[in-house]
This record gives structure tokens, C-alpha cells and sequence, in this order.
């Protein structure tokens, strides 16, 4: 998949574009998308994506919301999606003052050549938001391209959204979460150097520096897997917390007084049957159930106890899943309708 930057005068000339931040990538934008490049098979054009860096609120509310998604999973999942080429744009003051009318023209129709568009219901563009499906379709009559309005999409009687994904993620739901989702919600980060005390007892951790602005899961154990870049999914048990039988009193003091402050949660997760050195390397880790919560432990002993029952839940519950996804397998996991 080709990405560009900048939009540029004649970044493509003929295109099918899906438009939108499509945080999370989850059913309703996958339809998005999927319009698009269905239409770019049958008219010959260029399957592309428009979609923006960071969220349109870091600049017009100062902050961004959690994110589901970092751009770089955000790509990797058009790409499995068939998108060819995508447009990842800042989004700057200079084009918070575009007009709908001006956004449309200087960018998705003199940039990225777009002869058939598609978008979610509830799409807005432009300055303050002023444009929407409606007004998308009138701009297309005179500008030469087609708009396809996708409408929402449901799974298991729930409305798809990011908003009630992230709230599921919160909450420690990740089995609903990882329903509405279409698949396992996944944190990348670099694994950093800790204070060893897992490898000490036994039990190394691989602790990950998360990016900024992602959504992490409640505070707890989870059953999961983790995957270096072009390797396989391995079993893991993941934590989610301060490590509250080592916290030092200053940080149990700043836990105590932040609330749900993700910033202060660390994520590290054990991979079963793996010892290898992988400091400074990208790990996604996966997170498919919650086990327990985090709790503090008399002892180091009482801990490992723990953690090993830990593993061997995994295990079981990894195992399970395995047979009945090789039963299930090219069946249909869930209700999915519009």
C-alpha cells in the first residue's frame, strides 16, 4: 500500500475513496472501506483511504479522546482490508479553515483524482464540521464523483461504535470489546527495560512504553497473546496495573490520588515458554479475557504462586479457544447486519 503525506496536486488520478478517522477499524468502518474498494475493482480506479493522523480534537478541544488504534495499526488494517493507497493527513489550523466545498475540491478531488466516495452516516468535514453525507452527494454532482452513504452497522443488537468500544475496554469487557471490534484489541509499544523483578523470580515480563493517547485496558490480569513484528501470536499472560506487592509508598500515594489515570498503568505481559531477549523490539500484545484483579501479596512466594495459576488458566482457556476456532472455523462468529 502506497502512503502519502501531503496532499498534493495529482496524487492519483482516478480513485475510490474511504473517508474518515475509522479509529479502531471495527465493522461499521470496515464497510466503509469495503464500498470503496468493491467500487475500485468494478471501475478500475485506485482503492485509497483519506484519514487523519491524529484526532481532529487535539487541535479544535487541546486534547485528543483515548484511541482505539495508533495510526500505524490503523494502516496495516486498511492494507488487509485491499486498500491500495492511502492519504494520512495533520490535521492543521490551515485546513480547519477549509470550507467543505474547498476541502473536497483541494484534496479529494485535485489530490487524490476521486471519482466515487464513501462514507459512514454520521460523517461530518470541513470547517466546524459544516459538511455531511447530503451536502458530500451535491458537491460529487458538479465535481465528478459518486458518494455511497454507508448506514450503521449492528453486532449482536449493539450499534458498532469506537465510543462504546472504548467503554467496554475500560471496563475490562474484552470479550464484548473484542466482539465489536471484529477481532483481539491490541496495544503496540516498545518493550523498555524494568526493574528486572520478574526475571528474578522466575517469571520475566517484557514491559511495554505505550503510546500516547491509546486506551488501556482496566487494571488487572488478562489472558492474551504477543506478537514481534512478522512473528507469530504467542501465548502471554498480560498485566495491567503498579505492581502493587512492589509499589513504593510514593507511588501507591500517586495511584491513590489519580484515579484512572492510564498514564500511570504499566502494561507488561508474560509470554509462556519464551526467554528470549527482546528489549527495544515492537510487541503487540493482544488482550482476549480478563482473569483477576491486580492485587497486593504478603509475599514474592504467595506472588509466583499466583502468576503460575495465571499461566496455567491461559493455557487452558488459549487451548479451548484453539479447538473452537478450528470447529467454527468459516462459520459466521456473530450477527453482523445494517
Amino acid at each position: 500500500m502506497e502512503t502519502f503525506y501531503d496532499a498534493t496536486l495529482g496524487l492519483l488520478q482516478r480513485s475510490s475513496i474511504a473517508l474518515g478517522f475509522f479509529d479502531g477499524v471495527h465493522p461499521g468502518h470496515q464497510f466503509v472501506i469495503g464500498a470503496a474498494v468493491e467500487e475500485a475493482r468494478r471501475q478500475k480506479l485506485v482503492a485509497s483511504v483519506v484519514t487523519f493522523k491524529d484526532h481532529p480534537r487535539s487541535l479544535t478541544q487541546g486534547s485528543s479522546p483515548l484511541l482505539l488504534t495508533v495510526i500505524d495499526q490503523r494502516l496495516a488494517q486498511f492494507e488487509k482490508l485491499g486498500v491500495e493507497a492511502a492519504l494520512v493527513l495533520n490535521f492543521t489550523e490551515e485546513l480547519c479553515r477549509l470550507t467543505p466545498a474547498e476541502y473536497v475540491k483541494n484534496i479529494l478531488v485535485e489530490a487524490m483524482g476521486a471519482k466515487f466516495i464513501s462514507v459512514g452516516y454520521n460523517h461530518h468535514f470541513g470547517r466546524d464540521r459544516e459538511g455531511n453525507p447530503k451536502l458530500l452527494a451535491e458537491l460529487g454532482k458538479n465535481l465528478g464523483f459518486s458518494v455511497q452513504v454507508a448506514p450503521p452497522i449492528f453486532v449482536d443488537g449493539q450499534e458498532v461504535s469506537s465510543s462504546r468500544i472504548r467503554e467496554a475496554i475500560v471496563a475490562g469487557e474484552m470479550e464484548v470489546a473484542n466482539r465489536l471490534l471484529s477481532r483481539p484489541y491490541a496495544i503496540v509499544g516498545q518493550v523498555v527495560s524494568g526493574d528486572a523483578r520478574g526475571r528474578s523470580i522466575g517469571i520475566p515480563t517484557a514491559n511495554l512504553a505505550t503510546e500516547e493517547y491509546q486506551v488501556i485496558p482496566a487494571r488487572g490480569v488478562y489472558v492474551g497473546t504477543a506478537r514481534l513484528a512478522k512473528g507469530e501470536a504467542m501465548p502471554a499472560v498480560i498485566n495491567v496495573g503498579l505492581r502493587p506487592t512492589f509499589a513504593s509508598d510514593k507511588l501507591k500515594q500517586e495511584a491513590a490520588s489519580s484515579g484512572r489515570d492510564s498514564s500511570n498503568l504499566l502494561v507488561e505481559a508474560h509470554i509462556l515458554d519464551f526467554n528470549e531477549n527482546i528489549y527495544n523490539q515492537k510487541l503487540e500484545v493482544c488482550f482476549l479475557k480478563y482473569l483477576r484483579k491486580e492485587q497486593k501479596f504478603d509475599s514474592v512466594a504467595a506472588l509466583k504462586e499466583q502468576i503460575l495459576s495465571d499461566c496455567r488458566q491461559a493455557g487452558q482457556y488459549l487451548q479451548v479457544e484453539k479447538s473452537r476456532s478450528n470447529a467454527t472455523k468459516g462459520k459466521p462468529e456473530h450477527k453482523l447486519h445494517a
